[in-house]
């Protein structure tokens, strides 16, 4: 959650913002998008969008290996592809641009993408080869001569995706030679260690190369690829000082993916049980990753999520390395010193890592107010600068504003969701270790064969937790919160589990479940709790839709849900006393992340279950499953309207109007178009919903969810590769034209800035 969305619910609880003005605040802290933003957002996404699509439809064409089309013509539809794409961006390449910085800027887009659609296209044209003549005996000449080939356009396009698409390639092929290559001078029992060890060094020297880029502003790697670049003086800038990255997203994938193969390089020999001199070659390895990370990252320049990355990666490794020696006999004893030791260190981990980040925040903080022309802005120990906005405004009222409610605002932040999703992995994992340490200690007392006496266990450990909890938040301590979490989490396991396991039938357990799971996410005070157990109540709710055959239900209640915890969090505050109103929204914020990627997950479990026959077990009275497709996507339809018209009500537009009209035509074409690709609709909604909010996490669980959603439709057997390839095209053309009659219609009308304006006259 952005530090602006903080600063407005903090007032909000104190009474300083009045509700009414809620709405203002957040357009004008830019926590709501404008209608530039708006524009800007769908011009890239019709774009992007609509090229993929295009060359989807060209693969899905030449996977259906039509048999009435001979192997000349399949490869000179392909080359012919390949040709446009090669020729559009030479003339887009030499084509004078004297229009604005914004034009040049999406026809820079433009070919970049068009190097991206021929890369993807020479893969194709390489794979039809091999389908033609059979070549695909070793599947890594494929990647290798795919990555061969697109490098000049990698180097060329500067393009962070096509980066991504190359390093894909180049690991792909590694691991299949790997997996193939018979490496003599190497011991047999080592070769396991010495392949990975390959994989973590050459991706480690493809993250260094990355920082070198960045650090040499090189052609390889230039600002507007590279860093996030933020209008001095911007709101915007504050909402994302405290946790927004200085690197590329670009670069904080590779970083991920070099910290899972050297984290994976230090405990393979936990598993291959390798010799000393091999493990201590990987730990000295792993080592010296730290020592890089900790120079790079914390001496040279701070970044969170990669200071994460390295505590995720050390927390790992130890944890390993230590259950080796603890649990080869599984003793009882082990279990919970694993616990304990788990606790600790993602403790340490927190509490360094929010360290960092509140002197980082002090920084940031003290170089805008130092490049602040205002006067107001001098003593930034006394006011936050959203807060000096906001008085500039006339939003609140600047006489009920004390340091003290300042100061507990500003020391009210939350950490980052990277930080927190450590500290939710963590107390997992610690609440299973603690569930086997109890499980074994309780096995030999028979109370574990009464489901009443594992409710009751479990329900002590609930209420203990929950009261360390209460003591943790009062006294700011990580090791508390672990604690508490952990021991919280195997409460409401062992409940569940006699929920499950008793005598009752099936729907009053789940809805017991549901219901206990409802209270937990209302009284306890910590958001990743709150977030598992209101997933989990989510879960239980879908299940007794299916089986009280209301499946069609599901997708339109989650996505209502969603809409309404995202998008009505200051009308609904209006309900609630300003005394709860913190608790309010940390719980709303929980419901509104579960209940999206639940939807994002429900959106295409029912296809795949009907395919696979999974919900046979589910049909209570042994009838066949039958889910109508039309009026499920009828019921998202409408709830998706709904969420549009939320949105459109913040900028004062009507759903009658033409731009109304044109949103809800979009929706239902969606909705149309979801019944044939699942998923399309509500990965859209999600999408929408997040860039409405500026939710960047919401966004990235959006984008992921697309990306998978286009695999998955690629594997669907219930409709042919043709009529994919049919549907793809379909798709591209009419989000095509719809992006031409975007800029005809709106983007001509916008006069230049005055940036646009002073760089023309230079």
């Amino acid at each position: 959650m952005s530090q602006s969305r903080r600063t407005i619910e903090q007032l909000l609880q104190q009474d300083i913002l009045p509700l009414k003005n809620a709405e203002a605040a957040a357009t004008y802290l830019e926590v709501y998008p404008s209608k530039r933003m708006w524009l800007e957002f769908f011009d890239k996404a019709l774009l992007i969008i609509g090229a993929v699509a295009l060359v989807l439809s060209l693969m899905f064409f030449i996977a259906y290996n039509w048999q009435h089309m001979g192997k000349m013509g399949k490869f000179a539809l392909v080359e012919v592809a390949l040709v446009i794409t090669i020729a559009l961006y030479v003339t887009l390449s030499f084509r004078p641009l004297r229009q604005n910085r914004q034009f040049r800027q999406r026809f820079q887009l433009i070919r970049q993408l068009l190097l991206l659609i021929a890369s993807i296209i020479t893969g194709s044209l390489l794979a039809l080869f091999g389908q033609v003549y059979q070549t695909g005996a070793d599947t890594w000449q494929l990647f290798f001569a795919w990555a061969l080939l697109i490098t000049p356009w990698v180097v060329i396009a500067r393009f962070p995706a096509l980066w991504l698409l190359w390093l894909g390639l180049v690991n792909a092929f590694l691991l299949l030679y790997l997996n193939v290559a018979n490496l003599q001078f190497i011991n047999h029992n080592v070769q396991n260690v010495f392949q990975v060890a390959i994989l973590a060094l050459f991706n480690l020297g493809a993250f260094y190369s990355w920082l070198i880029g960045l650090d040499n502003k090189t052609p390889f790697s230039t600002p507007h690829l590279f860093h996030r670049v933020i209008p001095k003086k911007s709101p915007a800038q504050i909402n994302s000082a405290q946790t927004k990255s200085n690197l590329h997203w670009s670069t904080d994938v590779v970083g991920l993916l070099t910290t899972f193969f050297i984290t994976y390089l230090a405990i393979v020999t936990v598993f291959d049980n390798g010799d000393i001199w091999t493990t201590s070659i990987a730990i000295v390895l792993w080592l010296g990753w730290c020592g890089f990370m900790l120079w790079q990252f914390y001496q040279r320049r701070v970044d969170l999520l990669m200071l994460t990355y390295l505590s995720f990666s050390v927390i790992t490794v130890v944890m390993f390395w230590v259950s080796k020696w603890l649990l080869h006999d599984l003793k009882t004893a082990g279990f919970l010193i694993l616990a304990l030791l788990l606790i600790a260190m993602s403790s340490a981990a927190v509490m360094w890592l929010s360290k960092i980040t509140r002197v980082k925040s002090d920084d940031i903080a003290s170089s805008i107010i130092k490049g602040s022309s205002d006067e107001q802005c001098i003593n930034h120990n006394e006011k936050q600068p959203e807060i000096l906005l906001l008085q500039q405004q006339g939003l609140i009222d600047t006489q009920n504003v004390s340091d003290k409610l300042l100061n507990n605002a500003a020391s009210a932040a939350r950490s980052p969701w990277f930080i927190s999703l450590l500290f939710g992995m963590s107390g997992i994992l610690a609440s299973l270790f603690f569930i086997g340490f109890l499980t074994l200690l309780l096995d030999s007392t028979g109370l574990l064969d009464s489901t009443l006496a594992v409710f009751i266990i479990g329900a002590l450990l609930s209420i203990i937790g929950g009261c360390l909890l209460y003591n943790a938040r009062i006294r700011h301590s990580p090791f508390w919160s672990s604690l508490a979490f952990a021991i919280t989490l195997a409460g409401q396991g062992y409940i569940a589990y006699a929920l499950l396991a008793s005598e009752m039938a099936e729907p009053l357990n789940i809805l017991l479940l549901l219901l206990v799971q409802l209270f937990m996410t209302v009284v306890m005070p910590n958001f990743i709790y709150r977030l598992l157990s209101a997933t989990l109540a989510l879960v239980c709710l879908f299940y007794l839709l299916i089986y009280y055959h209301l499946s069609e239900v599901s997708l339109g209640l989650l996505a209502l849900i969603t809409s309404v915890a995202h998008l009505q969090r200051y009308t609904l505050a209006a309900f609630i006393s300003h005394k709860w109103r913190a608790r309010f929204f940390d719980i709303s914020r929980a419901i509104g992340y579960a209940s999206a990627y639940i939807l994002l997950l429900v959106s295409v479990y029912f296809i795949a279950a009907e395919y696979g026959n999974s919900f046979d077990n589910l049909n209570s009275y042994g009838e066949a499953f039958s889910y109508n497709y039309y009026l499920a996507q009828g019921l998202l339809t409408l709830a998706s309207l709904y969420a549009a018209y939320l949105i459109l009500k913040r900028y004062h537009i009507k759903l009658l109007p033409t731009a109304g009209l044109l949103i809800s035509a979009a929706i239902i074409i969606l909705g149309v178009a979801s019944i044939y690709v699942s998923g399309l609709l509500a990965t859209s909604l999600i999408i929408i919903i997040a860039t409405a909010n500026s939710q960047r996490v919401l966004l990235g669980l959006g984008i992921i969810a697309l990306v998978g959603y286009i695999f998955w439709y690629y594997y669907q057997l219930d409709t042919s590769l043709l009529l994919k390839s049919a549907s793809m095209l379909v798709i591209a053309i009419a989000l095509l034209l719809l992006r031409w009659r975007l800029i005809k219609s709106y983007f001509a009308h916008i006069k230049p800035s005055a940036s646009d304006n002073q760089e023309r006259l230079s």
